[in-house]
């Protein structure tokens, strides 16, 4: 089966739906019969165990037996409490590049293509001048970026898609829907007139996931 470049799913803030879109990724790539390794460096927040990577893991396992000896700590090898920005939450912790690295090689392994979940947004801080999006540079990742669809999300997604264009970063975007945005109203009216397409996870998921595939 070949190997495809992973892809790192960031998002315009923190809960916005990263897991939620990765967890949908997950069961379309599976369905066309590849094996998706899942993989989220840094999770903050962690009280008794990551709740994020423990999704992901739990979905990838479904359908992907070599993952089955893989635990939480394997998928998310820094893990810390405060719920705060990696940055912040690691204290006194250096977050090493090189572990980052291995840590996915062995995901790598076993899968034919990597998601990697990212945390909060692409400007979040890492360490001192390394932030998310540093982080999928690291892995040689094409980007999805997901925003909302409430008031305010034409400037959160304006704002991201210029900082992807200016890194150079290949990316597909996409809006996770939720009740009572008033989205046709507010916003679809200048996203008609901005863009060529607008996909929605709820509407567009193998569309995207097509997109993500392609020069992948």
């Amino acid at each position: 089966m070949k190997k495809f470049r992973p892809i790192f799913i960031t998002a315009t803030n923190t809960d916005i739906g990263k897991t939620y879109t990765t967890l949908k990724i997950i069961d379309d790539l599976s369905r066309r019969g590849l094996k998706v390794g899942v993989y989220k460096p840094v999770e903050s927040g962690v009280e008794e165990y990551p709740k994020d990577s423990k999704a992901l893991l739990e979905k990838a396992r479904l359908y992907n037996e070599k993952l089955k000896s893989f635990t939480c700590k394997d998928i998310t090898p820094y893990q810390f409490s405060l719920p705060a920005a990696p940055f912040v939450a690691k204290g006194n912790v250096k977050i090493k590049k090189e572990i980052l690295k291995k840590s996915f090689e062995k995901i790598a392994k076993v899968s034919d293509i990597v998601l990697i979940e990212g945390a909060g947004g692409l400007l979040v801080p890492i360490e001192k001048d390394f932030y998310m999006v540093d982080l999928a540079k690291v892995f040689d990742a094409k980007i999805l970026l997901v925003t909302h669809s409430k008031l305010g999300c034409i400037n959160d997604t304006l704002l991201n898609l210029k900082l992807l264009e200016s890194c150079e970063i290949e990316y597909e975007w996409c809006i996770n829907r939720r009740e009572d945005d008033g989205f046709e109203e507010i916003t679809q009216p200048f996203y008609k007139a901005e863009f060529i397409e607008v996909l929605t996870l709820q509407n567009s998921l193998s569309e995207i996931v097509d997109k993500l595939l392609t020069k992948v």
